[in-house]
């Protein structure tokens, strides 16, 4: 059976999710150009428009691996996420003052010396070199005097200020639909949920959405659609509207301290367009978003910031009529943020962010587009079942035919598979 009929390349692509991920993600999808023309055919389904989803009750400011919430252990994740956010940094950068983004001064403490932390002191050198190479702006280590004007209690003993994305969620997450509305290669389909594990249904879901290939944006979904250890890790934030400060008083800088790996003792203080954003709420595995501020844990949160910047918040109070709690689920995987294609079948999975989910929009929406265009000649739709040890030990097979290839049905769908010939 011949593989003619096949398409020699990824032109029409399915993106499953209207969150951060799976807009931007298309978006970038429909930038790309070939001869002055767009490249690929978009298709976003999601179940919820993107002002339903978790993305808009994301606090939003850009932070580089290891983020705070959701830290991954596995170091070659956090090289990857280290680019990754680099990339939505330049492009963010770029967007600011608008569509919601603005560049904002954020000192981030510590309650050690970063120089008693490795990972601590790796991330502040990485972050002063990209700043040197202007990739990012601001780095100032912090004096002495400005760690006194944190009050003792929180017995803060070190920090750096950079300059960076503060992402207002509402107006750039409608910023993104707009941006899609305006590419005629894009359409969006909301109300429809897909469902089950997609690896058996590919091949269904290519023809009843007529594309090449699908990308996974689900968030916590990927538990269900890609079979993925996902864990919750809910958070809340506190959001008070700018309108109760002058315009000439309004805060503009942003505050950041975690102590601890636990993170229930976070500060998390954002100026946006619209409200000032207080935070600091971690609690894993915890699935119910209806919490308000009766909740102890965000009592404790508000309390939190409120020593923290008492000039600041000494007119707000928790109880104040115009004052509201949002809860959400950050989307956190237990191995590493997936950005990978499914080997074998025409799936990329872009999803597992944590808390990341803006910092790391750009960066793994165009290594997603990588991942497509690695579908092309013949790694399309192929499994390669040759030994691992004729990778490892090429010269002890020298003597081995070269593959042929036919075509069979792996899960309901007709791949091209390699069929090594032994001597």
């Amino acid at each position: 059976m011949t593989e003619q009929h096949l398409p020699h390349r990824v032109e029409k692509v399915l993106v499953i999710g209207a969150g951060v991920s799976g807009l931007t993600t298309a978006l970038e999808l429909a930038r790309v150009r070939e001869d002055g023309k767009p490249r690929y055919d978009v298709q976003v389904v999601a179940e919820r428009p993107a002002d339903q989803t978790v993305s808009v009750i994301a606090g939003a400011l850009w932070e580089f691996p290891p983020a705070v919430c959701g830290q991954h252990g596995n170091q070659l994740s956090v090289m990857r996420s280290k680019r990754w956010s680099v990339e939505s940094y330049k492009e963010f950068r770029k967007l600011a003052p608008n569509a919601g983004v603005h560049m904002v001064t954020a000192n981030f403490y510590f309650g050690i010396k970063v120089e008693d932390d490795w990972l601590e002191r790796t991330k502040m050198r990485e972050l002063q070199k990209l700043s040197e190479d202007e990739e990012i702006d601001g780095f100032r280590r912090m004096t002495g005097d400005d760690i006194k004007k944190v009050p003792a209690s929180f017995q803060v003993k070190d920090g750096y200020q950079l300059q960076v994305p503060a992402i207002d969620t509402p107006i750039y997450t409608r910023w993104l639909r707009d941006q899609l509305k305006q590419h005629g290669n894009v359409k969006i389909t909301y109300g429809k949920r897909i469902t089950d594990r997609l690896v058996p249904q590919s091949a269904n879901l290519r023809k009843e959405w007529g594309v090449d290939a699908i990308v996974n944006c689900t968030g916590m979904g990927a538990a269900e659609l890609a079979g993925a250890c996902m864990v919750p890790l809910r958070g809340a934030l506190v959001r008070v509207p700018m309108s109760r400060w002058p315009k000439e008083k309004r805060p503009k800088t942003a505050y950041a301290i975690s102590k601890t790996a636990h993170q229930q003792d976070m500060v998390f203080i954002v100026p946006r367009e619209t409200h000032l954003i207080l935070g600091g709420l971690v609690d894993p595995s915890e699935y119910d978003t209806h919490i308000g501020k009766e909740y102890t844990p965000v009592k404790e949160m508000f309390d939190r910031c409120k020593r923290f910047a008492p000039d600041l918040l000494q007119d707000v109070q928790l109880t104040d009529a115009d004052v509201d709690v949002i809860a959400g689920l950050r989307p956190y995987r237990v191995e590493n943020v997936c950005v990978e294609k499914e080997y074998g079948f025409n799936i990329v999975h872009n999803f597992g962010h944590g808390g990341s989910g803006f910092s790391l929009s750009y960066g793994c929406a165009r290594e997603t587009i990588g991942l497509l265009e690695s579908m092309e000649g013949a790694s399309f739709r192929v499994v390669d079942l040759r030994p691992a040890a004729l990778h490892q030990h090429a010269d002890a097979y020298t003597d081995l035919e070269a593959p042929t290839f036919t075509t069979v049905q792996l899960d309901g769908q007709e791949v091209s598979v390699e069929q090594p010939l032994y001597a």
